[in-house]
């Protein structure tokens, strides 16, 4: 089946949490089926874990992320995406603005796969939205 949704990083965090936002966790619940996380979110995730020091925390998101490995598709930042990174960030540099690095190339996976991105953090991606075909839900405000 063919993946819809690109997770952002903070929508997946949010599966962990002690009191996660029940309307995100329905809103997957949902889609399931549907989502992946990119290259960059397995990234991110794996850094964030690795630097934490060890302890029950460590070891419960430990756990998730094997639970993760097992059932999330991972999309590749491939060569496509890349282009489509450097282009946006250069049209946005050209304007003056900065884009964020890692969210480039999240949002440009999401392109590059015709997925809809889903994040909490919508203004950090308004610039590949203005600049190209980017698709934003924000399951917390929907």
């Amino acid at each position: 089946m063919k993946k819809t949704y690109l997770l952002d990083t903070n929508i997946v965090s949010e599966f962990v949490k002690e009191r996660p936002d029940e309307q995100v966790i329905d809103f997957y619940n949902a889609r399931r089926d549907l989502c992946a996380i990119s290259a960059v979110t397995w990234q991110e995730i794996i850094r964030g874990i690795t630097r934490m020091p060890e302890g029950k925390r460590k070891k419960t998101l430990l756990s998730f992320l094997s639970d993760l490995d097992s059932n999330m598709d991972v999309i590749s930042y491939d060569k496509f995406a890349s282009q489509i990174c450097g282009e946006i960030q250069a049209a946005a540099e050209k304007d003056g603005k900065k884009v964020p690095f890692y969210d480039s190339q999240i949002a440009a996976t999401a392109i590059s796969n015709g997925m809809v991105l889903v994040t909490h953090n919508t203004s950090d991606f308004e610039q590949f939205k203005e600049k190209s075909f980017l698709r934003l839900e924000d399951w917390f405000t929907a």
